[in-house]
């Protein structure tokens, strides 16, 4: 191949579709546009037969093991492709609907953001908001010195906490093993005393470790017992000590404040709530995985419930087909619950199916929908043999429609969702993480309060962030990535978006801009990117920035 022939991608004979044995030379290296009338066939050219040969050529390279799996490409109608690289398409039709799908997840930032929080976010109680750190005996012993040099301590280990028994056979083991107290209650207590405890109610016994002064000469000693609270409280320990506090100016003299206990802990828990943090890693902050998403809503950020507003025609009677989920020959939809279940209904709850469900009371509204009773719904008393419901029925027991429906939902959506109304999920706010990932934070943010910044804004926060030496350190590869990605992004014009707003509101322009960062974001060289109209929704100053931003990505294009 001549010099001139290896810098152009060379066309001969293209006669798909419309195209009628087309041939050109495109120079390699560079941006090309397809320009024409509706119809002229600029597509046909671009992915129906640039895109398509070497979409076919990259798989044939593959072994035949391999090829099984991606099936066979039908070649396109053009004579001869020469000088053609590994192609990649960016149209506006392949932006994933999936309600799964967001900004943050097709461009790869958010499992950027994912792997930040997990390195260096700072976990927090969900509960009380108190920072959360795991501490070491030798962390615990040097805050008590500091905390309360010279003051009486004693060392307790948290066995039982706010749990009913009466734990005879615990407390003598314990005595058994040499230990001479036990607070019970908050009294302390001997373990060779008669205790008894009332085995209904809760109680909360702590096992005293060691007694002693909080001196230099006792260091030792101190380190050894927190160590041996901590064995025996499963990472929990108590100090009871008062601490020194103010000097009293009249009688100069320092005032010593109440004893009181003083919760540490060797694990990622609260001292205080007893909330103990899973371990930090990546899948705990993604909504897609059962480990970070809202047990409510599943990671989704909205609930889909079935409901009187939806199911029900308040001015019609049951007889007239109030309740809208019934077909045209009286049958529950896709179920075999039919007339028959809902006269038997009428007859035993001494219902009126003539009176307009508007003018029913709240009762019998609430007792049709939702049931009297918790019945075990199954595949066969639902589809196959519906007799179950006519003998509970003639016990006045009823499940009710809405949890009929809610479990055929599992097996039949698309139609039954009509009948749903969607609303904001109440656990998570629409967050779709749990409480746990929520915690985490990284200079005053959680990964939703991230996400949820528009992507310009991102930029300036990421940009004018003010980093520890540790966390340049760790971070230096991730925080760089997230940058040129958060970069191109505002640069395409797409700088209004966030990274949590779903995909599936996205525009065609928007789609692909965010597709086209995400393949540019890999790095890859020497790739032939065919782009389907990718300045739709663009102002002209836009235009020359996307043009800038794919030049500084590839700087070999002219």
């Amino acid at each position: 191949m001549s010099q001139e022939k290896a810098d152009q991608l060379v066309v001969i004979g293209a006669s798909e579709h419309n195209l009628k044995n087309v041939s050109l030379n495109i120079p390699r290296d560079s941006l090309t546009v397809f320009t024409g009338v509706s119809g002229s066939g600029k597509s046909s050219l671009a992915f129906d037969t640039i895109f398509k040969e070497g979409q076919r050529r990259f798989v044939e390279s593959l072994s035949a093991y391999a090829r099984q799996f991606l099936g066979q490409t039908d070649k396109p109608k053009v004579e001869h492709v020469e000088g053609l690289s590994p192609t990649i398409s960016v149209d506006q039709k392949t932006v994933n609907r999936n309600p799964r799908s967001t900004v943050g997840t097709i461009t790869e930032i958010y499992d950027h953001y994912r792997l930040l929080f997990s390195r260096l976010g700072k976990p927090h109680c969900p509960e009380c908001g108190t920072r959360i750190t795991s501490q070491t005996p030798e962390q615990i012993t040097d805050y008590a010195y500091v905390d309360a040099l010279n003051e009486a301590c004693m060392i307790l280990a948290p066995m039982v906490q706010e749990r009913k028994g009466e734990y005879r056979k615990e407390l003598e083991d314990w005595a058994a093993e040499g230990y001479v107290r036990a607070r019970i209650d908050g009294e302390v207590r001997r373990l060779d005393e008669d205790i008894r405890l009332a085995r209904y109610e809760k109680h909360s016994i702590e096992l005293v470790v060691d007694r002693l002064t909080i001196t230099a000469e006792e260091k030792s000693r101190f380190t050894e017992s927190v160590e041996k609270a901590l064995l025996l409280g499963n990472g929990l320990a108590i100090l009871h000590y008062g601490k020194k506090t103010a000097e009293n100016e009249t009688k100069n003299q320092l005032e010593q404040s109440p004893e009181k206990d003083h919760l540490f802990s060797q694990l990622m828990a609260c001292p205080s709530c007893q909330i103990a943090l899973p371990e930090m890693e990546p899948r705990l902050f993604s909504f897609n995985a059962p480990q970070g998403a809202c047990l409510s809503c599943n990671g989704i950020g909205q609930l889909s419930t079935f409901s009187e507003e939806k199911l029900c025609d308040p001015e019609l009677s049951i007889s007239e087909g109030a309740i809208k989920c019934f077909t045209e020959k009286g049958n529950l939809l896709y179920t075999k619950v039919d007339q028959r279940h809902v006269n038997s209904l009428m007859k035993n709850f001494e219902i009126n199916d003539k009176t307009l469900w508007k003018n029913l009371s709240v009762e019998h509204r609430q007792l049709i929908l939702y049931g009297n009773t918790k019945m075990k719904l199954g595949v066969s008393n639902i589809f196959r043999f519906p007799g179950q419901f006519l003998n509970k029925l003639e016990k006045q027991q009823w499940a009710g429609f809405i949890p009929i429906l809610q479990f055929v939902f599992r097996f039949v959506k698309g139609p039954l969702e009509k009948f749903q109304h969607t609303s904001i999920c109440p656990d998570c706010a629409g967050k779709r993480l749990n409480k746990m990932a929520l915690a985490v934070r990284l200079h005053g943010h959680n990964i939703n309060s991230l996400s949820g910044e528009s992507i310009e804004d991102s930029v300036n926060f990421f940009d004018n962030l003010k980093l520890t030496e540790t966390e340049k350190i760790i971070g230096r590869d991730i925080f760089r990535e997230i940058r040129d990605r958060l970069h191109f992004l505002n640069d395409v014009g797409v700088g209004y978006l966030s990274l949590e707003r779903s995909a599936a509101t996205l525009s065609g322009g928007e789609g692909q801009r965010i597709r086209l960062a995400s393949q540019l974001g890999a790095g890859l060289q020497g790739v032939l990117y065919v782009l389907d109209e990718p300045s739709i929704g663009l102002h002209q100053s836009d235009n020359k920035k996307l043009i800038r931003t794919l030049k500084k990505s590839h700087p070999s294009i002219l």
